[in-house]
């Protein structure tokens, strides 16, 4: 009560007090500070404004360029022999006969490509990016290591030679790591491992393969999957074993030739077929 009876008191002296006439130039002054004032923090916040707007500009200019300019390059490899594509990263791949690869031209925030058919990779070691190989069914995670992929329809076996990998499959939770030697198998919509020889193989950087006492029937296996010609079975190749040193440079027929002065047999080659039949001479 006692502090609305003082407001009340110097509100009513304020109205009656008797105050000096403020000269016209003096208003005019006032009003031409308080003019200037708010145009310079107008003009402040505008500048402010067309700042945000050309660094928003910039920033999408510079992403629109970058995807632009990272076109995703598909290779179909069409030939007979082994068609080499070297990645930005330093990665190789070796892309097989009736394979493509998709992958983007320059590797940023992760690596890896797209796989239909069947490559060879050596990629070059990255402790920070993942690399990873996708086909239809599989996807396998690497840092770096040589490994092959062989893809055929839903079915996909993976070959590791040096390092480590981690394959998982579409629709499945758990994920399957390989050593050396070991290969991952999905195929009838089941996955395991097995084991293969890893020194039978020129994937793994080997100039020629040492064949010691090796099954006949297992060196045709070989032999396929690098000529693509299938090698019929019969009682001139059963149980028996070859020692032999195989280059990589020697073709299916030097080859033929060899196994034929070891084991006294004739190979005759069906072009059109593709298909090797077995005879003793």
């Amino acid at each position: 009560m006692k502090n609305c009876e003082f407001s009340e008191k110097k509100f009513q002296e304020a109205w009656n007090a008797t105050y000096s006439t403020v000269p016209d130039e003096e208003v005019e002054r006032s009003r031409k500070n308080f003019r200037n004032r708010l145009k310079s923090r107008t003009k402040r916040g505008y500048v402010k404004v067309r700042l945000a707007a050309a660094l928003m500009i910039l920033l999408f200019t510079s992403y629109f360029f970058i995807e632009i300019y990272n076109p995703i390059i598909t290779v179909v490899n069409s030939s007979q022999i082994d068609r080499e594509v070297k990645l930005s990263d330093g990665s190789l791949v070796l892309l097989k006969k009736d394979s493509e690869i998709r992958y983007k031209e320059h590797f940023r925030n992760s690596r890896g490509v797209e796989l239909k058919g069947e490559a060879f990779f050596k990629v070059a070691k990255d402790s920070l990016k993942v690399f990873k190989v996708v086909t239809g069914s599989t996807t396998t995670k690497v840092l770096g290591t040589s490994f092959s992929i062989v893809e055929k329809e839903e079915d996909v076996e993976i070959f590791l030679y040096t390092g480590r990998v981690i394959v998982s499959v579409k629709s499945k939770a758990e994920s399957w790591g390989l050593i050396p030697g070991e290969s991952f198998v999905y195929s009838g919509g089941k996955a395991y491992i097995k084991k293969f020889d890893n020194n039978l193989s020129f994937e793994s950087g080997n100039q020629f393969i040492d064949i010691n006492n090796l099954e006949l029937e297992e060196l045709f296996k070989f032999l396929k999957k690098r000529f693509d010609y299938d090698i019929d079975k019969n009682y001139y190749t059963k149980n028996k074993s070859v020692t032999l040193r195989i280059n990589k440079k020697d073709n299916l027929e030097q080859i033929l030739k060899l196994l034929s002065i070891i084991n006294n047999t004739t190979y005759e080659i069906n072009q059109e077929t593709k298909k090797i039949q077995v005879f003793n001479k």
